[in-house]
């Protein structure tokens, strides 16, 4: 299966009483297994955020740099590229917590 995965508030978070800083991002271990194991079952891993869609700003490099830190395994990284959303509705859609 080709899985797409989002980053922020799916294998990450932040403290919440201010604004979201990336820089700043603690990864969710237990989601980032969940994700690994997709891997290791023969999956293709692609991780797919809308940092810098808004804004403009590349986060590619630092994107890539906490996946690698925070062992997270993946084939492809896409920054930037993902429209900016607040609601996605889509039949092959599943939640971290479902896996």
């Amino acid at each position: 299966m080709d899985v797409y995965v989002d980053v922020d508030e799916t294998i990450c978070d932040y403290d919440l009483t201010g604004p979201r800083e990336y820089h700043l991002a603690r990864p969710i271990k237990i989601n980032i297994d969940k994700i690994n194991k997709l891997y290791e079952e023969g999956n293709s891993i692609t991780y797919w955020t809308a940092r810098g869609s808004v804004s403009g700003i590349d986060f590619y490099e630092l994107t890539h740099s906490q996946l690698v830190k925070w062992g997270a395994k993946f084939h492809n990284l896409i920054v930037g590229k993902k429209p900016a959303y607040d609601l996605l509705i889509c039949d092959k859609s599943k939640r971290i917590e479902e896996l």
